[in-house]
């Protein structure tokens, strides 16, 4: 696991796959898991030994809580796997859950396909990892309805008693 926050009930991870037998091990895969209703795979090729850089970027629909968008996987500047989501999380990833770097160390983001172990320790080094956040793009102006000054009301009358 190169990082990871949450786990089987939502969350995402960017690692690299374990493989079965030797096969597909090493493919650099970012995974989204939307509240374990459905999970988002982006994967490249299988990497050789040595230096590689690693970058994935999600541009969101929109500003607000749980809006899907398209990310993509980046290998050596290369474009290697694109996806949309749909829907993003509608609220933040469990509480019981954490954000790990190198390894994951509670529930695991995958549960089929490129499911693993936990701990899930990342045996390599990791030299430099950066989260770039955008500023939050501004909704459009809201109209409103602006009341110049006018006069108090008269007050209502008060009816006298009756007897």
């Amino acid at each position: 696991m190169i990082v990871t926050e949450g786990g089987r009930f939502g969350g995402y991870g960017l690692f690299l796959s374990k493989g079965v037998a030797g096969i597909r091990r090493g493919k650099p895969v970012f995974l989204y898991n939307l509240l374990n209703l459905k999970r988002t795979i982006w994967s490249g090729p299988e990497l050789g030994a040595g230096e590689h850089t690693i970058v994935f970027d999600f541009k969101s629909d929109g500003p607000d809580l749980g809006k899907g968008g398209t990310g993509v996987l980046y290998v050596d500047g290369r474009e290697v796997s694109r996806n949309s989501i749909e829907h993003g999380t509608p609220i933040t990833f469990p509480e019981d859950e954490t954000f790990d770097i190198g390894q994951d160390t509670r529930t695991g983001v995958a549960m089929l396909e490129y499911r693993y172990d936990v701990p899930f320790n990342f045996t390599g080094k990791i030299k430099k990892l950066t989260f770039k956040l955008e500023p939050k793009p501004k909704a459009a102006p809201v109209s409103k309805a602006e009341l110049g000054q006018m006069p108090a009301p008269e007050p209502d009358p008060i009816e006298a008693p009756k007897q």
